[in-house]
Formats: C-alpha cells, structure tokens, sequence
C-alpha cells in the first residue's frame, strides 16, 4: 500500500500547499518566460541591426538564442509535470501527494542541466564584461573565474547525485545544492559590485544617480536582478534545509523567477551593447569624468577668451569640440566681413567712377 501524507506527519493543509507549488509556480514561470521572450526577439533585432562585425554578433546571437532556448525547456519539462501531477494523478490526494515524493527523473534531470549550462553562460557573460570594465586586467576577473569553475563542479555533482539517488531529499544532493548556490551568489555577487564601483568610479555616483539613464546603467549593466533572486534563492533554500521544512513553498517561487533572469539579465547587456546604449569600451579605462570635464571647460574658457588667435593656436584648439565650433563660426564671420568689404569696394570704385565720368562731361561742354 502507497503511503499517504498522513504517515508523514502531514495534514491536508499541508498536502494542499504540495498542489498549490505545483501549479502556481508554473504559471509564475510561463508569465516569467513570456517577459523574456519579448526582452530576446528585441535583443536579437538590435544584433541583427548592428555594425559590429558579424563573427561578434553571430556569437552574441548563439548565447541569447540557447539561454532562452533553455528557458523554454524547462517551462515545457515544468508544464509537462504540472499536467501528470494534476491530471494523470490527479485522482485523488494519496496519489499526488505519492507522485510529488517520487518525483519524474525523466523530467527534473533535464531541467536540472539546462539550468547548470545556463547559470554557467551567464557568469561567463558577467565574468567577459568586468574584464572589459576594467581594460582587460585578468587580475580583476581570477576570483570570479575560479568561483565559475567550483559552481561548475558542484552543479555537476548535484547531477550525478540526482542520477544516483533519484530524490531531492537525499543529503548528499542537497549539500551539494546547498554548495552550488552559494558559488553562484558568490560570482554574480562579485561581478556586480566590481561592476559597479567601476561605474561609479567613471561617472560618480551623483551623476548615476541624477539621471534616468545613469540608473538603467547601474541596474543593466551591474546585472544587479540576477544576484538579487539568487541571494533570495540561497536564502529559501538554506532555510528548508536547516529547518527541515516538508513543503518548499517560500523556495519555488524563487527558484522558477531564477529560470528567467538567468537568461534576462545577460541578455539586456548584450542588447545595450548592440544598441550603442553603452559606453565605448575605451572610455572605461579613462580618467574620472569630473576632471575630463573641468579640464575641458578650463581649455574651452580660456580658448573664447583670447585674443586674435593665430592660425597656429587655431590648431592646437581642435582638440576639444567646443574649441572648433568657435573657430568655425569666427571663421564664417570673417568670411562674411571680407565679402562685404569687397561689396563696400566695389560700390565706392562705381561711385568715384561715376563722378570721374561726370566731371569730364562738364569739362567737355565748357
């Protein structure tokens, strides 16, 4: 005879909390995957439209397309066990509940892999922008890189041990879930606050802030919602394994949130930096902007100000853009001085010509 949830210490409230983590995180993750899809075909158009050069944006295109191809997977693997939950065992509550304990390898060990290779994809894509924050200093990104790579490990071996025991309650898996996590916040966690001192440190802080576009850059470009679910994620997922908690209802909603934003958030950095919303990749190894900009007032003050510039200073002054908008205007105001000298002229020349011409008539008749 199966056993019920009664044997388990459970009541029908809780048996009712085991349907209810069956269907509405589904449907979180089917209105989740909806949002990305829409987030992907623009990325996608904004590669297909960018000058860059077509090995970059055939690559570029290649990771957003599997990331949300693996999105799509597992909503379809997390639908389809949603429906034999619901409908092939769904006679009665002794045969959900029997079916939610044994689970459907055939379903979560798919689901597990393409969510091991996204979350890899996507620390690769936060791991390549920091190093190119950073002017390509390898120093920079060695700790994250070493992180990738115990994630990696550890996501492996929560596979093998899925493969081996066949159950989520086994207590080597969830350590290794448990080491897993904690890899994975430590990587997008590093990789956003080195992103983001680099931005303030560029632009400041006042000036992120001051503006629309300085905060979508610190949110984009920081990648700050991917280690927000997942700190979130590390956080419901020790608490079930501290406390023992039979039904994991604070962790799926969570953890199917997660499914989306590992692929949205690599993805939106991807589609600013087609779209030409990011800065130059050069720009970030710069000096500090508020010196860039009192070095650039000083030069442009002190080059409107002088006097009679020389056609040497002229040249000297190009190197700054409000320099050589001066000099072009004070160049077509003299064009426009000559030419109207040169009407003057030519007026006074027919005037005198005239009187010549009048004074030898009178001359003539005398």
């Amino acid at each position: 005879m199966s056993p019920t949830f009664e044997d388990y210490g459970l009541t029908v409230a809780d048996d009712q909390s085991i349907m209810s983590v069956n269907l509405h995180p589904t449907i979180l993750l089917a209105f989740c995957h909806g949002l990305y899809t829409c987030i992907f075909f623009v990325a996608l158009y904004y590669i297909i439209e960018s000058t860059q050069p077509i090995r970059k944006r055939i690559t570029l295109a290649s990771i957003i397309t599997f990331l949300w191809f693996a999105d799509t997977v597992i909503l379809g693997l997390h639908w389809k066990v949603a429906d034999r939950f619901f409908i092939a065992h769904g006679t009665s509550m002794e045969t959900e509940f029997n079916y939610s304990l044994t689970g459907d390898i055939a379903m979560t060990l798919p689901s597990d892999i393409f969510r091991l290779l996204s979350v890899f994809m996507a620390d690769l894509i936060l791991i390549w922008r920091c190093w190119v924050l950073y002017g390509g200093n390898l120093k920079v990104v060695a700790v994250p890189a070493l992180f990738v790579i115990t994630e990696t490990l550890s996501g492996c071996m929560v596979i093998i041990s899925w493969v081996d025991d066949g159950s989520f309650s086994n207590a080597s898996r969830t350590n290794w879930s448990l080491v897993y996590y904690l890899m994975t916040v430590a990587t997008n966690s590093l990789c956003t606050i080195l992103i983001l001192f680099r931005i303030v440190r560029v632009s400041g802080l006042g000036a992120s802030l001051k503006t629309y576009r300085g905060i979508i850059e610190i949110l984009v470009e920081s990648a700050a919602m991917y280690a927000i679910i997942y700190i979130a994620l590390l956080i419901a997922y020790a608490y079930q394994f501290y406390t023992g908690a039979a039904v994991l209802t604070a962790y799926n909603y969570p953890v199917v949130i997660s499914y989306s934003i590992t692929g949205i958030a690599p993805t939106l950095i991807i589609a600013r930096v087609m779209a030409g919303q990011s800065r130059p990749d050069d720009s970030w190894t710069r000096p500090s902007l508020p010196h860039m900009r009192s070095s650039v007032l000083s030069n442009t003050e002190s080059l409107r100000f002088a006097s009679a510039p020389n056609h040497s200073t002229q040249t000297t002054s190009t190197s700054t853009g409000d320099a050589t908008a001066n000099i072009d205007l004070e160049a077509q105001a003299q064009e426009v001085v000559e030419e109207t000298r040169e009407q003057d002229g030519d007026e006074d020349r027919g005037e005198a010509g005239a009187l010549a011409s009048g004074h030898k008539l009178s001359a003539g008749k005398v």
